[in-house]
């Protein structure tokens, strides 16, 4: 499968695409940055805006659509260490741009979230909300140096071009105002303020806020208040029958007295509903599916109505109410057939569409679709020098658990394989996602492909509790860790019966919650496995805990997120891999970014030191000012070729390399 050649390049590159024709393809094609990160269409259609890779780091780029001749170079970078995080344009003029850093507060270290606003051209670059010193009452007070969160935008305010909602408090204050910000001149004016407990805000599409959403600093406990849209008064949510403080609130319809919300109806499914302010009731179903949970709303460019909601089943689906809408996305699969399309932005009336296209064995490449053409163009290839390449198939399927519960899976296979190679004794390598609540799909995958064109087959399970199946499966996991570790041991045994694998040759490897259950394999099944290796993986239950608990609210994260899948701290102790490091025998590589914020590097130093009981063989690789997600070009080089090295020292020559 591959993208068809009758589109045109209209992405100007910075750097140089190199001609993928060696074999077996280098690890650096795979380990490379995606080209693109994020992109944004002005509201005119005229100019892309671009998160780009520019030799190993994400800069901004800016090109015209319009006028094909102008080759001007609109480009900013920032300095390292800064993570952009997406762009948007708030008018034809104004482009911004959301970041996050990394910096110290209270000795923790910490993401900080920042929004600049930029000009066409991106040779004006200005903060908003920029911490300073204020007088005022009588008194001088101090804003704290230190404001996490500088860049929650709650409303674009599509009908106002020169303003934003935003949303800010001091840490200390645990509160957060709404603010109103033009994103000219950087004035802010505060249209509500804040209250202790609420730290999130929903508005309804005339941009008023209407809805506020949090958690009780003293007694952890989830908080929901709502803003009569006739008296402007504030109630307690208890006085809606039928919402809950933890009810979740997506959006309001046009009608400024309806909420959308999320509730199961009676199935085991996460459907959308109506629920209407004024009866104090739900009136309607919006969206269910009977399999998958609903994922979110779709709303039109403008803002002005929902056009579709959202799912995810093998791949991500949408479904649209809109006629219109509809009649677009259906001419955009008439010519990529066999793609799945990923909407990335528009322009207020629709006309003009970017998006992302792929297949499970083809990367995503950025697409701009113009609907009074009816033609799309290719923009960039996130994965150029592949592009050209044959990628491992992957095939959806599915295996039973000890229990006879059926387990949603995923297995690439070696290119070899497509041309007729049996699926026969292959290494092979197990992969359970991370989260641990999230879930893999029926998508290009760079990690599980590069393994493949190593020769190895690789098999991604959705254990129980993963999201998206539904609220019995997900809970089933997040009650029961053990039981996500069984699943996973389960889809290898899978493997093995069924004749895929050589039962000598399995290699179980994970990043983040994968990479602790490669570590719990390694303990809890060294005859099962010939290796593991875990990256940013978590070695210290408890000590995870901890970390949580110092943030706010991290008790009540803590106590959902670990503590409730055990039964107790004995069992913590029994599933926390650096308690029973010296049990592990089977070869492993641990590799860990310094500067995580998700699971800090002494998850890292202190299964190093555990290990030293140990008869394994580790290898260690350290990952100098790396994050959690490998956000370092030359790191995630380093971690794809020192994987490399690992697998192929341990699994041997696969027949089916290239």
């Amino acid at each position: 499968m591959r993208i068809f050649s009758i589109f045109t390049f209209v992405f100007y590159s910075l750097f140089a695409v190199l001609n993928a024709t060696a074999k077996p393809v280098p690890v650096e094609h795979y380990s490379r940055m995606p080209v693109i990160y994020d992109a944004a269409l002005s509201p005119d259609g005229n100019f892309l805006a671009a998160v780009a890779d520019n030799d190993g780091s994400y800069i901004i780029r800016v090109i015209n659509l319009n006028d094909p001749t102008d080759k001007k170079v609109r480009a900013i970078k920032y300095a390292k260490g800064v993570k952009i995080l997406w762009v948007k344009w708030a008018n034809n003029d104004v482009l911004l741009a959301s970041t996050r850093e990394k910096t110290r507060f209270n000795s923790n270290l910490v993401d900080a979230g920042y929004l600049y606003a930029l000009n066409k051209d991106l040779t004006t670059n200005q903060m908003l909300l920029v911490p300073k010193s204020k007088k005022g009452a009588g008194r001088r007070f101090r804003e704290t140096e230190f404001r996490q969160f500088n860049n929650r935008v709650i409303n674009f305010l599509p009908k106002d071009p020169d303003h934003i909602l935003m949303s800010y408090g001091l840490y200390d204050r645990m509160v957060e105002d709404v603010v109103k910000v033009n994103v000219r001149t950087k004035a802010v004016h505060r249209i509500k303020q804040g209250e202790r407990s609420i730290q999130a805000w929903r508005t309804d599409l005339r941009g008023i806020p209407r809805i506020g959403i949090g958690t009780n600093e003293t007694t952890r406990k989830p908080r929901m208040i709502v803003r009569d849209a006739k008296t402007d008064m504030w109630r307690d949510v208890s006085n809606y029958p039928g919402l809950t403080p933890g009810t979740n609130v997506y959006g309001f319809t046009a009608n400024v007295n309806e909420i959308i919300i999320g509730a199961y109806g009676g199935k085991d499914t996460l459907g959308l509903f109506i629920y209407d302010l004024v009866q104090k009731k739900q009136t309607r179903k919006l969206f269910q599916n009977d399999k998958y949970d609903a994922n979110g709303i779709v709303r039109s460019a403008d803002g002005s109505k929902v056009i579709g909601v959202s799912y995810i089943g093998d791949v991500s689906q949408t479904e649209f109410f809109d006629p219109a809408y509809r009649t677009r996305i259906d001419n955009i699969h008439a010519i990529l057939p066999q793609y799945h399309i990923s909407y990335i932005d528009q322009t207020p009336d629709g006309q003009k569409i970017v998006f992302k296209a792929s297949a499970a064995s083809v990367p995503n490449s950025l697409m701009y679709y113009d609907a009074k053409t009816k033609k799309v163009k290719l923009i960039a290839e996130d994965y150029p020098e592949i592009g050209a390449t044959i990628q491992g198939d992957v095939t959806v399927t599915s295996y039973k658990a000890r229990d006879g519960f059926e387990i949603p899976a995923y297995i690439t296979t070696p290119p070899k394989i497509a041309d007729g190679m049996p699926l026969k004794n292959l290494p092979f390598i197990v992969m359970p996602h991370g989260g641990p609540y999230a879930r893999d799909t029926h998508s290009f995958d760079y990690l599980a492909q590069f393994m493949a064109s190593r020769g190895y087959g690789v098999l991604q399970m959705n254990f129980r509790g993963s999201k998206g199946y539904g609220r019995a499966f997900e809970e089933a996991g997040r009650k029961n860790w053990v039981l996500m570790q069984e699943d996973v041991e389960d889809g290898t045994r899978w493997l093995i019966k069924k004749g895929y694998a050589d039962p000598k040759r399995i290699c179980i490897v994970g990043w983040s919650y994968g990479g602790y259950a490669a570590l719990m394999g390694a303990i809890k099944d060294p005859d099962l496995y010939t290796c593991a290796a875990s990256m940013a993986g978590v070695t210290d239950l408890h000590d995870m805990v901890t970390d949580l608990k110092r943030f706010r609210f991290g008790r009540r994260t803590a106590q959902n997120f670990i503590l409730n899948g055990f039964e107790d701290r004995d069992a913590i102790k029994e599933n926390s891999p650096v308690k029973r490091a010296s049990e592990i025998t089977i070869p492993l590589m641990l590799a860990h970014g310094e500067r995580d914020t998700v699971v800090y590097f002494d998850q890292f130093t202190r299964m190093k030191k555990a290990l030293k009981k140990s008869s394994s063989k580790v290898t260690y690789l350290v990952l100098e000012d790396e994050d959690h997600q490998l956000s370092s070009s030359s790191n995630r080089h380093t971690f794809f070729r020192t994987l490399d090295k690992f697998l192929h020292k341990n699994l041997g020559d696969s027949a089916a390399a290239p």
